[in-house]
């Protein structure tokens, strides 16, 4: 947190007029009242009052000094003498739940004696609006004038600063550039991405190693698409029920292009209300190509209002060389044609579909493999296929949630057996389920979907014999009580469709079974720092920033809600005290 010290010898710099300590009261005076554009009244203000000095507004978004300073770079302190600093005050809510929480201050408008290299500074810090938009944070940097230089004159050494500031923001390559309406980078995203591998992807073999060569024969095939004369550019669309592998798909690519000897930087789009958002985000993906990017649930993203614009950018005169794009929706049917039948955007769909018997096979010996180190949890190989079997037409979502309510149930009830012992699986004639490959476009038949019924208290399969009396799952007590979880999500899962079957009109009804299930993945994507150019929006809360920015807010991660949200209200960041 920015500290000072009253008693601290510090000479102020330059020439400071009688009025200087009057800011604070125009700052009332301006920000108080319904104004069009709160800036430029500051900037009047801050001429007033410093009649021989330049004036450089820079966007802290775009520039952050104030973390730059806290990463070392340069010195910033508080001058609570000349001018009044504008606090609010709050309660932060702890990092992690059982700690407590802490009190700080958010800053909307202060005085900065500033410090870099051997330079000084007077630099101020205020919360403002412009052009009736969110509420924005700006340095005011000041400089006195040199014997050539007018007010409208640029200052060389502000100038210097900006650059080392700017230079400093990018020269760290680990990171993930996101838009939310505006661009941000995410360091945490970037480490999220790092523990993906293509080894944890539990996917047909064939698509997989399509999805793993397609990214790679691309960003390879620069040559290859110049001697052919047609544009370097390719977009795919990952398709099918939500909790399928598309996100952990995404994060493995994003992965494997991250570790080349070339770094591919990924660029992950989550919002784009308007049609000036698409045009920063194609605009920026032009810069960093060649890059990867990727929208994600894209159907939420082309909307009426910006599908045009989008078809223009993904297709329109301006080239996209070494621009891949990789969109997402749980929804095909709700895209219009313009995405997804034109092959100039995006030429090739992957279909993610419920996992196959032998997918959730994977999948449980999956968990078996991390709890083998579990000496209290007997958990036999022979039972991967029996659970596989019981959890037909789940996604990996929902066996996902099926795994951790097991595991968490057994943990709470060592002192005694389950009390629900005698719980019916709800028995389904098997039917054959035909799936038409997304890779090689033939049709594969699955054997007959597996369900469950306990009889006489024991688990039998519709088309598995008789477990041998020595290899009976009922013994073991993470199958018992894997059978219980799995009968209570398949009731969740029929409510989920018949509400679903209520909203909908009948011509939106899907034919066949389909749910949302849980997301397989909720991580925060929430960046909260990032490079030049992106749009003058409400400055995002500091739970996620890149380095430098702890050292200067030591902000609380994982906050709840109402802090993420009060943190950027009126474009401030709440900073815990010391």
């Amino acid at each position: 947190m920015e500290s000072f010290n009253e008693n601290e010898p510090f000479d102020i710099i330059g020439s400071v007029s009688a009025n200087a300590g009057r800011v604070l009261d125009n700052y009332k005076s301006i920000y108080g009242a319904p104004l069009q554009d709160s800036d430029v009244q500051v900037t009047e203000a801050l001429r007033s009052c410093y009649p021989k000095h330049l004036i450089t507004a820079i966007l802290a978004q775009n520039c952050d000094l104030l973390a730059y300073a806290a990463a070392g770079y340069a010195s910033a302190e508080i001058d609570p003498v000349t001018d009044t600093a504008v606090r609010w005050r709050g309660y932060l809510f702890p990092s992690q739940r059982g700690q407590p929480g802490r009190l700080g201050d958010a800053i909307r408008f202060a005085k900065y004696r500033y410090k870099w290299l051997s330079e000084e500074f007077i630099l101020y810090k205020a919360v403002v609006r412009v052009d009736k938009n969110y509420p924005i944070t700006v340095y005011y940097v000041l400089r006195e004038l040199d014997n050539d230089d007018t007010t409208d004159s640029r200052s060389k050494m502000t100038d210097n600063l900006i650059q080392s500031v700017g230079d400093w923001q990018m020269a760290d390559d680990k990171l993930v550039y996101v838009y939310d309406n505006y661009w941000t980078i995410s360091r945490a995203l970037w480490e999220e991405v790092q523990k993906a591998d293509w080894d944890d992807v539990i996917l047909d073999q064939g698509m997989k190693t399509a999805l793993q060569d397609l990214v790679r024969r691309f960003f390879d095939s620069k040559k290859v698409y110049e001697e052919a004369g047609v544009p370097w550019k390719r977009g795919v669309i990952f398709h099918g029920p939500a909790g399928n592998g598309k996100t952990i798909s995404l994060k493995a690519i994003m992965h494997t292009l991250s570790v080349r000897k070339d770094p591919i930087p990924s660029l992950y789009i989550k919002a784009a209300d308007f049609t000036y958002n698409i045009r920063q985000i194609f605009a920026f993906a032009r810069q960093m190509a060649p890059c990867l990017v990727i929208f994600e649930d894209i159907d939420t993203i082309v909307t009426d209002k910006t599908r045009s614009y989008f078809f223009n950018e993904a297709d329109g005169l301006e080239h996209n060389d070494g621009i891949m794009m990789i969109a997402s929706t749980n929804h095909l049917d709700r895209l219009d044609p313009g995405l997804s039948h034109r092959p100039s955007r995006f030429d090739r769909k992957y279909l993610f579909p419920q996992p196959s018997l032998e997918e959730r096979t994977l999948y449980c010996e999956f968990w078996r493999h991390k709890l083998r180190n579990k000496p209290s949890i007997e958990f036999p190989e022979m039972l991967c296929k029996a659970m596989a079997g019981i959890m037909g037409e789940f996604s990996f979502a929902y066996m996902k949630e099926a795994f951790i309510a097991t595991l968490l149930t057994i943990a709470g009830s060592r002192t005694g057996k389950l009390e629900d012992g005698s719980t019916v699986v709800e028995k389904v004639t098997p039917v054959e389920h035909v799936r038409l490959s997304p890779l090689e476009g033939r049709n594969q038949t699955e054997p007959p979907n597996p369900k469950a019924i306990l009889v006489e208290g024991k688990a039998k399969f519709d088309h598995y014999p008789e477990q041998p009396r020595e290899d009976d799952p009922e013994k073991y007590e993470i199958w018992r009580v894997m059978v219980t979880q799995v009968k209570i999500l398949r009731d969740d899962m029929a409510g989920e469709v018949s509400a679903r079957r209520v909203r909908q009109p009948a011509s939106r009804r899907p034919e066949s079974f389909d749910h949302a299930g849980p997301s397989a993945s909720d991580e925060n994507l929430q960046a909260r720092m990032g490079p030049p150019g992106w749009r003058n929006g409400a400055q995002p809360s500091p739970d996620m920033r890149y380095r430098g920015r702890e050292a200067q807010s030591r902000a609380v991660r994982g906050a709840g809600p109402f802090l993420q949200s009060a943190a950027s209200v009126g474009g401030v960041q709440f900073v815990p005290d010391a």
